[in-house]
C-alpha cells in the first residue's frame, strides 16, 4: 500500500499549502529489510533555515505556548549547535529538503539518515543532537542520557556528511 493512497500526498512531498494537520503520523509498513515501521510526522518549517536531508527537527518552542491562539506543537526548526536538545523537544528527521515556511514530513522512527558535523560517528552508539552546525548529531556522551534520539548503524568520519541510524524521537 502506498502512502498517497492512505492520506492523498507522499511523505516526501514538501509544499507552502498546508494539506494535512500539523502533527498528522504515517506510519509505513515494514518492508523487507527488518527494521519494522518508519513513522512520519507531518511539521511546518518556521524557523530560520531550510531542513536539508538528515538535519534533527525540534519543536520551535515560540510556537509552542498555550497563549496564543495559533500556537502548535509542530512548528519545527532545525536543532541547535554544540548543546544537545532533550528527546521530548526533537520530532524527528529530515529525510528531503523541506524549505523555510513550507508543510511536509519528517521521519521519527525506524531506520533513516542523519547528518554529522566535524565530530565523528561511532557504529553502534547511541546519537543526541548538537552537533558543531545546526540539525548534525553526534555521539552520546554522559550526561545527556535525556537527549538520546537514535542509535548509529555504521561509522562516519567524514565532516558533514550522512550515516544511517535507527532513530526514535519521542517528542514526536
Amino acid at each position: 500500500m502506498s502512502a498517497t493512497r492512505t492520506m492523498g500526498i507522499s511523505v516526501t512531498d514538501v509544499d507552502t499549502e498546508q494539506k494535512l494537520p500539523l502533527g498528522f503520523c504515517y506510519r509505513q509498513p515494514a518492508s523487507s529489510d527488518d527494521f519494522g515501521e518508519k513513522h512520519w510526522v507531518y511539521v511546518f518549517n518556521d524557523g530560520s533555515a531550510d531542513f536539508a536531508a538528515g538535519s534533527i527537527v525540534i519543536r520551535d518552542p515560540s510556537a509552542a505556548t498555550a497563549s496564543s491562539p495559533n500556537g502548535t506543537m509542530y512548528g519545527c526548526e532545525v536543532a541547535d549547535a554544540s548543546s544537545p536538545t532533550p528527546a521530548m523537544l526533537v520530532v524527528g528527521v529530515a529525510q528531503h529538503a523541506i524549505a523555510q515556511g513550507s508543510y511536509g514530513f519528517v521521519q521519527s522512527k525506524g531506520r533513516a539518515t542523519v547528518q554529522c558535523g566535524t565530530a565523528d560517528i561511532t557504529a553502534d552508539t547511541a546519537i543526541t543532537s548538537g552537533g558543531s552546525s545546526a540539525g548534525d548529531a553526534i555521539d552520546f556522551a554522559d550526561g545527556a542520557e535525556e537527549c538520546v534520539i537514535g542509535h548509529s548503524l555504521e561509522a562516519q568520519a567524514s565532516d558533514n556528511s550522512t550515516f544511517t541510524a535507527y532513530i526514535n524521537c519521542p517528542g514526536a
